[in-house]
């Protein structure tokens, strides 16, 4: 089975030095980012047949993330060139906590339809919240799910949503509750639920999320775990972080092992356990561009850390 995964692919610099606010960085070093592209060379590296569609600008950043992509055995057959607008850019606070960024946007903003050829061989899409932040690029993304959400492809949902992606700095609801409608699985931060519905009880958000057709909902709490539902039972799934030195990646690498579950027919709780102990690898390292071990290194740790034989 196969996944194709839809959303920004940037450079990230991130400061050398641990801050929570980038008015107090000086330095930073550079790395490729975004979230699908975190996922996808992750899944990759765990052995997932697994497609990113993006667009990066014809500039030496750009050529940068070609360039790191193939060395990771990404395939980039589906990575647009924009020859008008630059390579997306964000700058990253290394944190334990959630990172404060300030994104200049680019060419991730344009992103196109891709190869009619792509939709005959995957069985899953996945999309960021950052297309949807730009008109052309949601049109694009919503022409994508209602095609798929009339086939067999299953769609996973990141709402890594924030104000400042948006043209006003205010969130456009209605692309969003639309996604998640057309939506099978999604995987918001507490941050993430509190920028879209604004503050309320943890299990308030999961039953909103499954009032619009979600089956399975991962509400992840930073230290404290997860919450775990698929409609019927609610699960809290602790942490598996014994170390925290940068929490950049950490979501994308909890994505990675719910879908290595998922595409491998795994429930949603296993299949949470797999992400988290995944996630807990990439936060002992700086960056969201951490080599990971094999997929039996983290079964077998998944079943040390929550007691499974």
């Amino acid at each position: 089975m196969s996944i194709a995964l839809f959303g920004e692919l940037l450079i990230d610099f991130i400061s050398k030095d641990s801050v929570d606010n980038l008015i107090n960085a000086s330095t930073f070093t550079k790395n490729v980012g975004g979230s699908p592209a975190n996922i996808t060379r992750n899944l990759i590296q765990l052995g997932i047949n697994a497609y990113l569609v993006s667009r990066i600008g014809n500039d030496q950043f750009g050529r940068f993330i070609l360039k790191k992509l193939r060395e990771n055995n990404v395939n980039a057959s589906y990575i647009q060139i924009d020859e008008v607008l630059p390579t997306t850019v964000v700058f990253v606070s290394k944190t334990s906590q959630t990172p404060d960024f300030l994104p200049i946007r680019g060419a991730d903003t344009n992103l196109q339809i891709p190869d009619e050829k792509l939709f005959e061989n995957i069985s899953w899409i996945h999309v960021s919240c950052w297309p949807l932040t730009k008109k052309e690029s949601c049109d694009t993304i919503l022409k994508i799910l209602r095609k798929a959400s009339e086939t067999s492809i299953k769609i996973g949902f990141d709402p890594n949503c924030r104000k400042k992606l948006f043209c006003d700095k205010k969130i456009d609801l209605e692309p969003i509750i639309e996604i998640f409608k057309k939506s099978f699985v999604t995987k918001p931060s507490l941050d993430d639920m509190k920028e879209i519905f604004g503050p309320m009880p943890d299990e308030r958000y999961i039953e909103i999320l499954h009032s619009l057709g979600l089956k399975y909902v991962i509400l992840t709490l930073g230290k404290d775990g997860a919450l775990v539902s698929d409609g019927k039972t609610l699960r809290h799934i602790p942490s598996a972080a014994t170390k925290v030195v940068d929490a950049t990646g950490a979501g994308d690498a909890f994505w990675s092992g719910i879908y290595y579950g998922l595409l491998n027919g795994w429930n949603i709780f296993d299949s949470s356990k797999l992400g988290s102990v995944i996630a807990a690898h990439v936060l002992e390292n700086v960056g969201s561009d951490v080599k990971l071990q094999s997929i039996d290194y983290y079964i077998s740790k998944m079943r040390s850390v929550y007691c499974e034989t």
